[in-house]
């Protein structure tokens, strides 16, 4: 294993067939996650110093192609600028209505581009997580790698008036190497993140070892893995060939089953969470965020519901399961490595 590369051990038994026993605060049944991805401002585009502009993920990226050669497109800019000017605070207001708090991925140069958002959100009380620098790749290296993320740390801060954030992670990226740089920039930078959500693995959290101890030695803290989910996804609006949704109840319908399923597991004493994943310029449609908000209405009624942010999560879970170097899942990271 080379410094500037990691090769993480594959599990495939995780928790096995009891699940991670034990209960949420207060008897809680499930932890229900919304997040926000926060990309509008950070896209690809000329205006951002790039090449071309976006090509995907927008009202027409299934025949959008993107502007070569520094042409801006205007079409396509006004398709992110929407989320911003008029999804946002159709969002906020929603939010507040019912009183609960999101976890932020925030692509840095967005915070920065935005206005009065950034601390508008610290002051409703949202978690300001991390989406990397850009909404694009971060470098093709260990050291580009950093770089971007030591950039979006500066950004964040700057745009936030906070020291502490960002308290998360998700890029979305396959690369593993990117957990590994996410790991050395948290040691060089003594920035408390608390969890890691790079992973798609589980319905619950769950450790791995540290990438940085693996690589370069010292001692294992544990990365925790509070994993993502493609399929409670309002991206699906925008799936082509079918594969997606196209009309809100269609939407809601998969929440309201994923939800049941996992509630009904959680009575059962399974630590089990649900994520919600959300774009501005995606639900924040006049129709589409219907579905968000009878969802919303749906969880409401139903008792023993742990409405949370990721950062709230992580520290639970700290607390209650901290990192284990025994057990059946350490077992198979330090005996099966490939």
């Amino acid at each position: 294993m080379t410094a500037d590369y990691y090769l993480p051990p594959r599990d495939y038994v995780g928790y096995g067939l009891e699940s991670r026993p034990g209960v949420w605060p207060e008897g809680k049944k499930i932890a229900v996650s919304f997040i926000l991805n926060y990309e509008e401002g950070a896209e690809s585009t000329p205006w951002n110093g790039d090449d071309g502009s976006c090509p995907t993920l927008h009202e027409l990226h299934y025949d959008r192609k993107a502007t070569k050669g520094g042409k801006r497109d205007g079409l396509v800019e006004d398709m992110f600028e929407y989320g911003i000017r008029q999804g946002l605070p159709r969002l906020i207001k929603l939010f507040r209505q019912y009183g609960y708090k999101w976890t932020t991925w925030t692509c840095a140069r967005a915070f920065e581009v935005t206005g009065p958002y950034a601390k508008m959100l610290v002051d409703d009380g949202h978690e300001i997580a991390c989406h990397g620098n850009r909404w694009q790749m971060h470098g093709n290296n260990l050291e580009e790698t950093k770089a971007h993320i030591h950039k979006s740390f500066d950004r964040l801060q700057a745009a936030t008036g906070l020291k502490d954030v960002p308290t998360g992670w998700f890029v979305g990226s396959g690369h593993q190497s990117i957990k590994l740089a996410r790991a050395t920039v948290h040691r060089e930078r003594n920035v408390p993140l608390l969890y890691c959500s790079d992973a798609y693995s589980g319905d619950e959290p769950y450790w791995v070892p540290d990438p940085y101890a693996a690589v370069h030695g010292g001692k294992d803290e544990g990365m925790l893995m509070i994993p993502y989910s493609l399929c409670t996804n309002d991206h699906l609006f925008f799936v082509a060939q079918g594969a997606g949704v196209s009309a809100p109840d269609d939407w809601l319908e998969m929440l309201k089953a994923e939800f049941d399923m996992l509630y009904a597991e959680g009575e059962r004493g399974a630590a089990k969470m649900m994520t919600i994943a959300m774009h501005n310029r995606f639900v924040c449609k006049p129709g589409r965020i219907m579905a968000l908000k009878r969802f919303m209405a749906y969880i409401s009624t139903k008792p023993d519901v742990w409405v949370c942010t990721r950062r709230e999560i992580a520290s639970f879970w700290r607390e209650k399961y901290p990192y284990e170097k025994e057990g059946p899942t350490y077992k198979l990271h330090s005996e099966h490595l490939a």
